[in-house]
């Protein structure tokens, strides 16, 4: 994720939050129909709020998804601990889709109900491989009348929203087994672009900002030099928004890699949202991802799912590419911050089902030995809510929120460092970095007291003052077991370094504290803009310089891929080993960050002697160790 993505993504409001917004209503008494889903939160609580509502066009095309009740899903959580830890008598025993709808999902004759159900009203059915998913699409007038809804939209707090006053329903039979509907409600979503530095290359790339840098540092290199280089992989990319190839064959022949077309291929996935996310500018950050993923693992094919920011897309993108289960790897460059989840919730707007959808849907991804990264964002552990208001005028809120999907526990989050550096940014104006560290524009505090006025007239350099590499402790999932007990996990160092005015803080005192949930990031690698990467996207003006852990996420999923064309079988869910590998002394591959100054995401910072802090995670890593460690 970007960062200037991070702090565009909720604004003036409730912007991006579509990715939250379904509405599955609690269950009530009716004659022939129930309510579908059990969710107890519903639009008329706002109701009054809404303004210039107006009914949707009856031949307006509409797609929802109907989430399911899985099986045995009580099994899901041991299962996956079951086939991802050594010494488990299923270890490394993957499942397929068809594997594990027989566990997990409903059967084709439960299925099968819905879609003659929907086909009666006209509606088109998609059934996902899992057996929990039911894509379903067509005009507003059949979808009215199949779930007894009248879609409207509406302005919330200035924004186009789509909703219901009335709970869909289904008849009691196909009722009982839904767990959400998403879909019926969303939200206009608005999303940033990627991050980048002032200067401009147009004459090509330069070595010291190529993928190389990853390699060699953190000690892929070695693996290379045994011959494994992603050959007969595949790495798949999550996306809300599209690419051009050629930009992308483009920077790969820059770097020397195959540079055919024909490794990568595009699977778009038709999902709602009141304006597309498929900008020019958001098209960058997928074409950040599949450059970094096909350079660092210059012999895997690239399969980017792209569909468009909201509920159901997030849902379908991932639930395609686990349908498909083409892709050993993955990673996602976006998502939103947990505020609001607390926000919408409160509003009436969320259901709080959405966080257990995700996890389903991800824990296929695990069962099947997918190895699943997600960017940790990119404003440091701040993120920005809603503190009050002025009139009609929302007040900007900054406080610890945590990052979704990164704080999901089945996936392994990448977080960010700054390299060593050194640099005149303003005349007479310095800043050095001695040794790797956490990323947080901390560094650039004291330019900032000195020459103030300096900073605050470039926009850009005072970005980078308050940006970040995203790390905290989510308040949305528990601690996973594979976190329990290790050095660090729920307890934490900190120093306020930004205000609650978005201002640098001049010597803030450290405190420490304890704290219960998904502690991310996992691991961390370089993602400061000031020690970036090139990127090339000819729309953008060719060749420029960027960062963010957007980078870092792909970077990851090529590294998997490398790693499991030497081993021959899929990494899976890195985590149950991961932290465990952390704790052994003699075989950890982690470089650990554990200073407490010049060390921070803008809030946390290092535990001393401690196996984790939740600016770093477990820290940067030696892939080479990685490898020869992990089974």
């Amino acid at each position: 994720m970007s960062y200037l993505k991070a702090k565009k993504l909720l604004l003036a409001g409730l912007t991006g939050a579509a990715v939250f917004l379904l509405l599955a209503p609690s269950a009530s008494a009716a004659s022939k129909k129930k309510s579908a889903g059990s969710d107890p939160y519903g639009i008329n609580k706002i109701l009054k709020k809404l303004m210039a509502k107006k009914k949707v066009s009856p031949k307006k095309h509409v797609q929802l998804d109907i989430f399911l009740k899985p099986q045995n899903q009580k099994q899901l959580t041991d299962e996956i601990y079951n086939v991802n830890t050594p010494g488990k008598p299923s270890f490394k025993q993957f499942y397929t889709p068809a594997s594990f709808r027989a566990k997990f999902g409903q059967p084709a004759k439960v299925t099968g109900q819905y879609k003659t159900y929907l086909t009666k009203y006209h509606l088109k059915s998609h059934v996902f491989a899992n057996g929990l998913i039911i894509k379903v699409s067509g005009t507003a007038k059949n979808v009215n009348k199949a779930f007894s809804t009248n879609l409207e939209t509406a302005k919330y707090h200035e924004n186009p929203v789509q909703f219901s006053s009335k709970k869909p329903k289904m008849p009691t039979a196909l009722a009982d087994n839904v767990l959400a509907v998403l879909g019926i409600t969303n939200l206009n979503t608005k999303a940033g672009g990627l991050a980048k530095k002032t200067k401009k290359k147009a004459k090509g790339p330069e070595k010291k900002y190529s993928p190389s840098k990853f390699t060699k540092r953190y000690q892929l290199q070695p693996l290379y030099d045994k011959g494994y280089q992603g050959q007969g992989q595949t790495v798949g990319i999550v996306t809300f928004a599209g690419l051009k190839k050629s930009n992308v064959t483009h920077f790969w022949k820059s770097e020397g890699v195959n540079s055919s077309s024909k490794r990568i291929s595009v699977k778009k996935i038709a999902s709602p949202s009141s304006q597309t996310t498929d900008t020019p500018e958001n098209q960058v950050e997928t074409t950040v991802d599949a450059e970094q993923a096909g350079a660092v693992a210059p012999k895997a094919n690239v399969r980017v799912y792209q569909a468009n920011f909201s509920d159901v897309g997030m849902v379908n993108a991932f639930a395609t590419a686990f349908d498909e289960n083409k892709a050993g790897s993955l990673s996602i460059s976006w998502g939103t911050n947990e505020y609001l989840t607390h926000y919408l919730k409160n509003n009436r707007l969320l259901t709080p089902v959405y966080g257990q959808v995700m996890n389903i849907v991800m824990a296929q991804g695990a069962l099947q030995g997918v190895s699943t990264f997600a960017a940790s964002g990119d404003s440091g552990a701040l993120a920005q809510g809603i503190g009050g208001k002025i009139g009609p005028i929302s007040l900007p809120n900054y406080s610890t929120y945590a990052f979704f999907p990164a704080d999901n526990p089945w996936v392994t989050t990448t977080g960010g460092t700054t390299l060593p550096f050194s640099k005149q940014i303003k005349k007479g104006v310095k800043v050095s970095v001695d040794k790797e560290r956490a990323w947080g524009g901390d560094y650039l505090f004291n330019a900032y007291f000195k020459g103030r006025n300096n900073m605050l007239n470039n926009i850009k350099l005072y970005s980078y003052a308050t940006a970040g590499g995203g790390g905290g402790i989510s308040h949305l999932y528990n601690t996973p077991q594979y976190q329990e007990g290790v050095p660090g996990v729920n307890t934490f160092n900190a120093r306020q370094y930004i205000s609650n005015l978005l201002q640098p803080r001049k010597s803030p005192v450290l405190v420490s504290g304890t704290d219960y949930g998904r502690n991310y990031p996992d691991i961390s690698a370089d993602a400061d803009p000031l020690t970036g990467y090139d990127v090339y996207d000819k729309a953008m003006g060719g060749w420029q310089v960027s960062g963010g852990t957007s980078f870092v996420a792909p970077q990851f999923n090529g590294a998997t891929a490398v790693m499991n064309s030497g081993k021959g079988t899929r990494m899976g869910l890195w985590n149950t080993q991961i932290y465990q590998l952390a704790q052994d002394k003699a075989k950890t591959p982690f470089t650990v960050m554990d200073s407490t100054t010049n060390n921070s995401n803008l809030y946390y910072t290092g535990q001393p002697g401690k196996v984790y802090n939740q600016a770093t995670g477990l820290g940067t890593v030696n892939f080479e160790k990685l490898y020869d460690s992990y089974q």
